[in-house]
């Protein structure tokens, strides 16, 4: 994990799940089903990871795609699993996220964005 300021709040990769990608204006979208920690207590939430530029390095998932892990590396700096949100931060991002029934795969770009929605009911 990193040492730079973030939020208490972050999403667990492992067990969540990429239930839909889409383009919208040069970015690559992740609509997400993620597990949120924060203050010792954790929940399922709804989330979008926009990587802005966004250019995966596989043609295909299969979706939904559960996760059993994943880093994010933004401008240099290394988040094993624990990615803080919410989050929107330019530069140069590389984000590698593991599948649990294939091998993994990295959207890169030219920045990352993740939007926490409504909690789960």
């Amino acid at each position: 994990m990193s040492d730079r300021d973030v939020s208490d709040r972050v999403i667990e990769l492992h067990d969540s799940t990429i239930e839909e990608t889409s383009l919208e204006g040069g970015d690559l979208l992740l609509s997400c089903t993620v597990y949120v920690r924060e203050d010792g207590e954790g929940a399922f939430r709804n989330a979008v990871i926009r990587v802005r530029e966004g250019v995966s390095e596989r043609d295909h998932i299969d979706l939904p795609c559960l996760l059993e892990g994943g880093t994010l590396v933004l401008n240099g700096e290394r988040y094993d699993d624990g990615l803080p949100a919410p989050l929107d931060e330019a530069g140069e991002v590389a984000l590698l996220l593991s599948p649990a029934d294939s091998s993994e795969f990295v959207v890169r770009g030219a920045g990352i964005e993740i939007e926490l929605l409504d909690p789960q009911d």
